[in-house]
């Protein structure tokens, strides 16, 4: 018996949901989109799914994940999204990898840095790890006399 294979999430065409195959929203943003749920790794989507095929567990996991994002928002955070590099300094003298060191030893062992942003950050920047990527909380600025 052979298994038919699945939709795969493609970042550039049109999502499908990994287990149905039906469509996402074009617009991830928009109210229609909100319930859907997704899955990084290694900085990559790999699958998508819609509110039908959610099973009650991945559903809170998505609930759980959405108000950690709203907290550290509140908490004056920035969220980006893996794959990442967070580095201090300049590109002559970067100073410290704030985040993103996995990424670099992937890039390393496969030589492509293939979707990688890079992100120069003040040296007081704190960054915390989060599902899909990393909090940034930039120092506050100082008030000028």
């Amino acid at each position: 018996m052979s298994r038919k294979k699945r939709p795969q999430a493609r970042i550039g065409k049109r999502l499908r949901c990994h287990r149905c195959g039906c469509y996402a929203p074009k617009n991830l943003t928009s109210k229609a989109a909100e319930n859907w749920s997704g899955k990084w790794e290694a900085g990559r989507l790999t699958l998508i799914l819609c509110p039908q095929c959610q099973t009650p567990l991945e559903n809170a996991a998505a609930e759980a994940n959405d108000a950690e994002l709203a907290v550290a928002r509140a908490d004056g955070g920035q969220f980006l999204a893996d794959p990442v590099l967070c580095i201090t300094g300049t590109m002559e003298d970067p100073g410290a990898i704030l985040y993103g060191r996995d990424h670099l030893q992937r890039i390393s062992g496969a030589g492509q840095a293939e979707n990688l942003g890079v992100v120069r950050l003040p040296a007081d920047t704190r960054c915390v790890p989060i599902v899909g990527g990393v909090m940034v909380y930039v120092p506050a600025q100082q008030a000028q006399p």
